[in-house]
């Protein structure tokens, strides 16, 4: 495994100072954000799919920092009711795929959207409750209308550039548990994978060891961030609470830094049973924490979290080491 930062985090700095900050981090690889109206300043795609030389150029300036390109941030609102957006959407994740293929990156981190809950609405609506027909109803044409063509067309756009779509499991999202990540497989194929947020499941109340087991393989990108959970408010308002999240001290949980939600113990948990699932590649650092400043939180996220990263590959287990040093000097006797 090794440490990445998602690039919307250091839109800070300036280009070369942020990248400096990853790299005094002891970042290693990066998850390179690539729709929406900032992303251009750490990855301007349409620029770099059409200047050979610029794209040289800023390919130099993260490997001489010893900074991997390892996964695109596709992240926004790709169902959204608005065709406008929508279609910039597809045109920015068209763009980002085929710059993808162009530097070999293979993984792009995103979520699967929200749509509006019937013809003509102007809103999103993301159902959680189906205890009436009419729920449940609106639920299946999310599904049937909205999400499976979109991704259906959209996943053949990726496959065809060498791309995964490694969704995230993110609360207000039509993919917001492990079940419903498979379901979507199930029906578009092995294009898509997972990108593991802890903190989505932290915030919906879900096992993440469980998750992570029922996921295994599917997980391609991994996110690092914490929930805090509020106790007093939790008890009296629930998971779902829709106090805003400018008002951290009234919420039944916020997102915060690792470590400060769950301690170090869990989160060796966390490391160990991503390792056990056959996990090798970014822990991705996140700074959604609204009592946290950016650059403070980022310094120690990296600080706690990278003690606990398993950066070699497990090898040869003690007693095979121990069996081929017997074979060996049963040879030589």
């Amino acid at each position: 495994m090794k440490l990445g930062i998602n690039t919307h985090f250091i839109m800070k700095f300036d280009y070369a100072a942020g990248l400096d900050f990853c790299q005094s981090l002891g970042v290693k690889a990066m998850e390179l954000a690539a729709t929406g109206p900032a992303a251009a300043k750490y990855c301007d795609v349409d620029r770099l799919l059409e200047d050979a030389d610029a794209r040289a150029h800023w390919l130099e300036d993260y490997t001489r920092r010893g900074l991997e390109l390892y996964s695109f941030s596709g992240h926004g609102t790709p169902l959204a009711p608005d065709p406008r957006i929508r279609a910039e959407y597809s045109r920015q994740f068209t763009q980002a795929c085929r710059l993808m293929a162009k530097l070999g990156v293979t993984r792009m981190a995103l979520v699967a959207g929200l749509p509006e809950g019937a013809e003509g609405d102007s809103l999103p609506a993301w159902i959680v409750n189906t205890d009436l027909p009419l729920y449940r109803d609106a639920l299946e044409w999310q599904w049937e209308e909205r999400l499976l063509p979109f991704w259906r067309e959209h996943g053949q756009i990726a496959a065809d550039h060498g791309v995964t779509l490694c969704f995230e499991m993110q609360v207000n999202d039509m993919i917001h548990t492990p079940g419903k990540l498979i379901r979507l497989r199930e029906a578009i194929g092995p294009v898509v994978g997972c990108n593991f947020d802890i903190s989505h499941m932290w915030a919906q109340g879900i096992d993440p060891f469980e998750a992570i087991h029922e996921l295994g393989g599917l997980i391609q990108n991994v996110h690092l961030k914490d929930t805090l959970l509020h106790g007093p408010n939790l008890r009296k308002r629930g998971y779902f609470d829709s106090t805003s999240p400018t008002m951290p001290a009234e919420r039944s949980w916020t997102f915060t830094i690792p470590g400060w939600g769950h301690g170090e113990q869990v989160w060796r948990e966390v490391i160990a049973a991503l390792r056990l699932v056959g996990y090798d590649g970014i822990l991705s650092l996140e700074m959604e924490s609204e009592y946290i400043e950016i650059q403070e939180g980022l310094e120690k996220s990296a600080a706690f979290i990278r003690p606990l990263i398993l950066e070699v590959p497990p090898g040869p287990a003690w007693w095979q080491v121990t069996e081929v040093h017997a074979l060996s000097h049963d040879k030589k006797a």
